[in-house]
């Protein structure tokens, strides 16, 4: 390229950013991630920012509530593709691990370079990932001794004032469609942050501003009942055979046939079951384990199936009016004699390099954090409500039906799962009563069998089955979940 060509081409360069410029607010453009370490042998085409949103505290004082979001734009046309908020479950895990480990567009490296991800979601849609609840990753309150107690209903509240303070920061996407996005304990906080936005759109007129053209949510394997979590995670070990026959049968007789139940005695099966499978991953099942003991034994190094078990054994004893504290040197025995990491395609140990990276003092300075916060991926710093976890959703998703509001609602579920097992979904999602339309057809992707679809009449309501993924259905199948997300947006998954 001559000296004339290659000013003309910085020239025009020069001059496109500045058009794109002047679409941001000062304060987007004070968020905009220019330099990411790790990056720099990636040729990026869409912009990215990462700040915080401030948002009211629970006392009323004011904005004490500070929540991290990273947003990527659309590789395809972000100034009319749908914006879409992902968080993670836990409750209390943190939206960047679907950034980095499942649909955002890098990977880090064990070497702490980023590769890019093909079937990233921002290659169709503006997606905003976001660290809720306050005190989960990079979020952190002013006021910590009450702002890090939440529970559903607080999260949904927070959520909905998360994405117009993101709305405002960027009034562009305003005309957008909008979307929402989730797994595992977004089994709960979809459905409520879902009834968060139309009960809020219901007070205002369309033309309102603050009036956001909601569009429908898709969850991924929903913690959605009491029965989704454990006992279907116990009926699966059963069904891959993974459990002795005469330990499942205790079980059966103790804690699914007797009532009222002896929980001390069922949670003692509970940990032998949980023993008796080994080394596996629960979060797929047929997928490795990350063996690199260096890594583990490193400063990062985490079980967040284990901290889920305690929560979800704490959260069933309190619904039972148990107290399950005791079981606590039990759960930590777990804990070191299993490695339950979730895996990244072919790189068990891709998690570990995830927290890794977001600690290095660089990233936190390129995404405008606070550097003196250590990144984890699930808080150990938050008390989220335990009684909260065995509620039903389920009348949420008949709520939103029912009322007419016109939300496309994708509940897919990744059939390697174990942690909220596929047979958790069907256990609640044929109960709500509809009437099927299209009931269990397979579908392809490259054409092989992918999973399996069923439509409601009437609901706008489908559940998409992804076989041979784990919990995080895009970690372990990513192309087959860009097919869902994109045929989602399309409006082709739900019934008419």
């Amino acid at each position: 390229m001559t000296a004339t060509a290659s000013l003309i081409l910085l020239v025009l360069t020069i001059a496109q950013c500045a058009r794109a410029d002047e679409t941001y607010t000062l304060e987007a453009l004070a968020d905009q991630v220019k330099s990411l370490p790790g990056a720099s042998a990636l040729d990026l085409t869409f912009n990215q920012f990462s700040g915080y949103l401030s948002i009211p505290g629970t006392s009323g004082n004011g904005n004490t509530k500070n929540m991290h979001y990273w947003m990527v734009e659309s590789m395809n046309n972000p100034s009319t593709d749908p914006v879409a908020f992902w968080t993670n479950g836990g409750p209390g895990c943190s939206g960047l691990l679907g950034f980095l480990s499942e649909q955002g567009p890098f990977r880090p490296n064990k070497d702490m370079s980023l590769s890019f991800n093909k079937y990233a979601w921002n290659t169709i849609s503006n997606m905003v990932f976001i660290e809720s609840p306050c005190g989960v990753g990079f979020s952190y309150s002013e006021d910590p001794d009450t702002d890090y107690h939440p529970d559903d209903a607080s999260t949904a509240a927070d959520n909905y004032a998360l994405i117009q303070g993101f709305l405002d920061r960027f009034p562009q996407f305003r005309k957008n469609d909008v979307y929402i996005t989730s797994e595992s304990y977004g089994g709960h906080y979809m459905p409520t942050l879902a009834k968060e936005i139309v009960d809020n759109n219901a007070k205002l007129d369309t033309s309102d501003p603050k009036y956001l053209k909601f569009r429908g949510f898709a969850v991924g394997n929903p913690a959605t009942t009491s029965y989704s979590t454990i006992p279907a995670s116990l009926e699966t070990y059963w069904g891959h055979q993974l459990v002795s026959k005469p330990l499942y049968d205790d079980y059966e007789a103790t804690c699914v046939d007797t009532h009222p139940k002896d929980w001390q005695t069922c949670e003692m099966l509970f940990l032998r079951m949980y023993r008796e499978i080994g080394e596996l991953n629960p979060y797929a099942l047929d997928y490795p384990v990350c063996t690199d003991d260096s890594r583990r034994a490193a400063k990062y190094g985490r079980n967040q199936r284990a901290a889920l078990m305690r929560h979800e054994l704490d959260a069933m004893a309190l619904a039972a009016g148990y107290n399950s504290s005791d079981f606590s040197d039990a759960l930590g025995a777990i804990k070191s004699a299993i490695k339950l990491e979730p895996v990244d395609g072919y790189e068990p140990c891709v998690e570990d390099y995830m927290t890794e990276y977001l600690n290095l003092a660089e990233v936190k300075e390129a995404i405008h954090v606070k550097s003196d916060i250590d990144w984890v991926d699930c808080s150990r710093t938050i008390k989220y409500k335990q009684s909260d976890g065995p509620h039903s959703m389920t009348s949420y998703y008949q709520y939103l039906i029912d009322g007419k509001f016109g939300l496309d609602i994708l509940v897919y579920s990744g059939d390697d799962d174990d942690v909220c097992a596929t047979i958790g979904t069907q256990s609640w999602i044929w109960d709500l009563g509809y009437t099927v339309a299209s009931q269990w057809k397979d579908y392809t992707v490259d054409g092989q069998t992918a999973g399996y679809i069923t439509k409601w009449k009437d609901t706008k309501l489908a559940l998409a089955t992804v076989h041979g993924a784990g919990h995080e259905v895009p970690t372990y199948k990513p192309e087959a979940a860009l097919w869902l997300w994109a045929s989602y947006l399309k409006g082709e998954l739900t019934n008419k």
